[in-house]
């Protein structure tokens, strides 16, 4: 079984080595050439928003994993803020210094918790612009049209996205929710070791 593995906003392929090292077979595509087929599509936060819409657009895979994925931004109001929001962060990224945006930036709430060392060529201004939960349609609508195996991964300590799995599984026919405790968002570089344990075909 190969996993198909998509890092987050600032992640590169590199972020899955770990699972590299423990002898999972995967496969890092860059994220805007997602394979339109596979066995296993794991995507994380950012990874895990394009995974769903891959798969929404037709991409085959035999399973899939979601790792801290939010649904996206329902209503014109709030979705117009989050581009906003994330207009404003890009610039600050193009402008300023890296190291300080990037404390900024892993000072927000939801992020509390270790953070992997970023360099600038990490940076992707899609992220921001293109593929972001304010720019993306909301997929919650569609969810019912999933009909392979799911499993949706939250961190216990991240209540916005623990809240988006819980919510993500009462919308998919026969979706499993795996709540790891002593993590927040980054639920694969907290908890390696439960993180693993779940990517198991068996448990879910």
């Amino acid at each position: 079984m190969v996993i198909t593995c998509l890092h987050g906003f600032l992640g590169n392929p590199h972020d899955w080595d770990f699972l590299r090292d423990a002898g999972f077979s995967i496969e890092t595509p860059p994220l805007d050439t997602i394979p339109l087929h596979g066995d296993t599509l794991l995507g994380y936060s950012l990874g895990g928003r394009l995974a769903l819409h891959a798969l929404l657009a037709g991409a085959q895979y035999k399973r899939a994993i979601f790792v801290s994925t939010g649904l996206g931004v329902e209503g014109d109001e709030g979705r117009a803020a989050r581009r906003a929001a994330d207009e404003a962060w890009a610039r600050r990224f193009e402008t300023e210094d890296f190291d300080a945006v990037m404390a900024a930036w892993n000072a927000q709430p939801v992020l509390a918790g270790p953070a992997l060392t970023r360099t600038r060529d990490d940076y992707d201004s899609r992220a921001l612009r293109e593929w972001s939960s304010g720019a993306l349609p909301p997929v919650a609508s569609r969810l019912h049209e999933l009909t392979i195996p799911t499993l949706w991964i939250a961190g216990a300590r991240d209540a916005k996205y623990a809240a988006e799995a819980k919510r993500a599984v009462s919308l998919v026919r026969g979706a499993n929710l795996a709540t790891i405790e002593d993590a927040g968002h980054r639920v694969p570089w907290e908890q390696p070791a439960a993180f693993m344990e779940r990517l198991q075909p068996q448990r879910y």
